[in-house]
Order: C-alpha cells, then sequence, then structure tokens
C-alpha cells in the first residue's frame, strides 16, 4: 500500500499532536505493594507535566489504608483514593519525544512533498500566465 506523501504527512501530525496532548492511561497495574484497583492513578497532560513533583508512595499507602479501613467501618463500596501516578514524569518526557519525532517526521514529508511538486505548481503558474495574455477576456474584470 502506497500512501500519498499529504496523507503521510497529516498522520504523523495527527499522530504528535494526539501523543503530546493526551494522557496514555496504561498505569493501572500493580505498583511497589500497592494493588491495582486499590488507588485511582491519574497522570497530567503529558506538555504541562515534564518534571512532575514526587509522589510520597507512603502517603499514598496510608491513603489507601484509611480507605479500606473506612470500607470495613461503614460498609459502604470501596472509594479508591486518587493520586499522580510515580512514572507520570518519565512517560510524559517520553510521549514528548515521540512527538517530537512525529513532527519531525511530519516536516520532512511535507518539505519533500513540496520540493517534488514545485515544477507542478510552476507550470500551473505559467499556463495561468499565458492564458491571461492569449485570451484577455478570461481575465477578471479587475484587471481588464
Amino acid at each position: 500500500m502506497r500512501l500519498r506523501d499529504t496523507t503521510v504527512v497529516f498522520l504523523c501530525a495527527f499522530l504528535g499532536m494526539m501523543v503530546l496532548f493526551l494522557p496514555l492511561p496504561v498505569l493501572s497495574g500493580p505498583y511497589e505493594d500497592i494493588q491495582e484497583g486499590q488507588v485511582h492513578w491519574n497522570c497530567p497532560v503529558p506538555l504541562l507535566s515534564l518534571a512532575p513533583p514526587d509522589v510520597d508512595i507512603d502517603a499514598v499507602r496510608d491513603a489507601v489504608d484509611d480507605a479500606i479501613a473506612a470500607n470495613l467501618a461503614t460498609g459502604q463500596a470501596y472509594v479508591p483514593p486518587e493520586s499522580q501516578h510515580p512514572l507520570c514524569g518519565g512517560l510524559a518526557r517520553t510521549q514528548v519525544g515521540l512527538a517530537l519525532l512525529a513532527f519531525a517526521a511530519a516536516f520532512w514529508r511535507g518539505r519533500r512533498w513540496w520540493r517534488s511538486t514545485a515544477d507542478i505548481r510552476a507550470e500551473k503558474r505559467f499556463k495561468r500566465l499565458h492564458e491571461s495574455v492569449e485570451n484577455p477576456d478570461s481575465r477578471p474584470r479587475l484587471f481588464r
């Protein structure tokens, strides 16, 4: 399958925007004695969180213990505490790196397409110029 250069440029730019502005929700597994489902992990937008503050795992463990104790005491459904995942910073930097690579690929393919079609655009301009000189009635009224 052969894609046109403009399609590849659009796909690379779209991929770069998606990676840059959407956090990846892959951090749902266990992390350092905190089981899956005990904490609702979240990560902010990668572009805004390149150097997030450190997460205190002990404070997260205490919040999980408090939530479990409240669950046992009241008998209500378990409500997991929310916390930023400790690996969000590394993931955000990786995502920004991937976005920059996607934008570089889009720029390269776009420039390649622009240079390869320069002669076609010049021929169109040349043809339009000669048509307007050969047939003056075809020119717009503004230029008569």
